[in-house]
């Protein structure tokens, strides 16, 4: 900006610079409107066709004189200016301390000031009132994130036409709404080169995904474990998809919560006997059924079988269990089974993961001597998996609507029992019936000849 000291001493006199003159009819102006209201000149006693007009003329002034102090503060920050005869690190920071204020707004001011110099078209229309500050600010985010230079850089002639775009969204369009549009503008103005740059970003953000991926995870000593981590935007929408997948055949309630019994509080498990369950302790419940549903045929081997629950169980034990109890009566077994990473598992709970992964039984005497190895067992096979479905549509348990889909495949014939892996003794449960009904202690499983089944609650 060129300055006009001789002007101002000259031809206007000290002091009367034009900008100066301004500001002070300004603060005259403003102070003879509100001498009128404070005289009496109520603004409600105007007619509505006034009122509005009134409205719409000071906030055109408004946005003007936000232009201007936009101008003011960005000129002032220079060589020779206030600001550095000041100390003070720019124009907005002089004011700021003159107002006894944070500097905060007056910074914004600036820096949208500076970046209008590059969009002369709204800048002038911000200047006449025409646009408001927010609207100015919205069209300039997405004018900046135009390319300028470079191999990719856009042609002045389609710079202008994406201003013209955007100044006509400004008198269409709300803030949030133009920030919105103007995410897409360079598809709308130059789409080559939006598709370009768009598998270039998807392409390095896939590439730092990968590089930040991480899981790991820790006991809590409380038969749990901790895990955290970080995985690619991609696998996260598959697995939140998985989980939802599974948590939707339960029915919601206004709390957000699950019964997770449909009969009335139980004595036992204080999650799952009679308890709402919270969104996250839903999702946590599903991604266990995620993992004990995994197709463990198709995993890479690591030990000889890629998922192998080994039960170890005296012969002693297990021959009392099989007078007293038969096999259905888990809570009564002393064994336990332990995974191929070392965790321990109750009886009970591994002949259920039978239904879904390879179960091995090791028997042993009560010195140790192996006595029996058991078979391994695979999961249905798919056109079982189809055959169940087009039989059964729904949950077999008698009153459930759940899909078929979203059904587990078990045996009628418990495979402790020496039960075999076909349609005919393969049936399909829900989450719900088979986790928390079959392989429950507390009830006893009925078939009927319609191939639905019941469950009653033992004495």
């Amino acid at each position: 900006m060129v300055r006009d000291d001789d002007q101002q001493a000259g031809r206007w006199g000290v002091g009367a610079h034009p900008l100066l003159t301004a500001a002070s009819s300004l603060t005259t102006g403003l102070a003879a409107a509100h001498g009128a209201i404070d005289a009496g000149s109520d603004p409600s006693w105007l007619a509505a066709e006034d009122q509005g007009q009134l409205l719409r003329t000071l906030g055109r002034a408004q946005a003007s004189l936000d232009a201007l102090l936009m101008r003011v503060l960005t000129a002032c920050s220079g060589p020779d200016s206030i600001a550095e005869g000041t100390a003070a690190r720019s124009a907005a920071d002089w004011l700021a301390g003159e107002q006894h204020t944070r500097a905060n707004r007056l910074h914004a001011a600036t820096t949208l000031g500076k970046a209008l110099d590059r969009w002369p078209r709204l800048a002038a229309a911000l200047a006449a009132g025409e646009i408001t500050t927010e609207h100015a600010r919205a069209a300039v985010e997405a004018l900046d994130r135009l390319p300028r230079t470079g191999d990719d850089a856009l042609d002045p002639d389609l710079l202008v036409q994406a201003e013209t775009v955007m100044l006509g969204h400004c008198g269409e369009f709300t803030p949030p709404q133009i920030r919105t549009l103007g995410a897409r503008l360079l598809e709308a103005v130059a789409p080559e080169v939006a598709e370009r740059l768009e598998a270039q970003r998807l392409a390095d953000e896939e590439r730092q995904a990968r590089r930040e991926t991480s899981f790991s995870m820790s006991r809590t000593g409380r038969g749990t474990r901790r895990f955290r981590g970080e995985i690619p935007e991609l696998h996260a929408s598959i697995l939140d998809n998985a989980l939802r997948a599974i948590t939707n055949p339960r029915r919601t309630h206004l709390d957000g919560g699950i019964p997770f019994e449909d009969d009335g509080p139980l004595d036992g498990d204080t999650v799952t006997d009679g308890q709402r369950l919270t969104d996250s302790q839903r999702l946590g419940q599903a991604f266990c059924t995620l993992i004990e549903n995994l197709p463990t045929d198709r995993l890479p081997t690591h030990g000889g079988s890629p998922v192998t629950v080994v039960v170890t169980i005296t012969e002693e034990t297990l021959r009392q269990e099989a007078t007293e109890h038969g096999y259905t009566g888990y809570t009564g077994y002393t064994g336990y089974g332990t995974t191929t990473g070392g965790a321990p598992v109750s009886v009970g709970e591994a002949i259920r993961l039978g239904c879904q992964h390879g179960v091995r039984g090791w028997v042993v005497s009560g010195d140790g001597e192996t006595l029996h190895l058991g078979r391994t067992r695979r999961l249905h096979t798919g056109p079982q998996r189809l055959a169940l479905e087009l039989q059964h549509p729904t949950c077999q348990a008698r009153g459930c609507d759940v899909p078929a889909p979203w059904c587990e495949t078990h045996h009628r014939h418990a495979w402790a029992e020496g039960g075999h892996t076909t349609v005919d003794d393969g049936a399909l449960l829900c989450p719900h019936h088979h986790h928390h009904r079959t392989h429950d202690p507390k009830y006893e499983t009925r078939w009927h000849p319609d191939d639905t089944v019941t469950f009653h609650r033992r004495c």
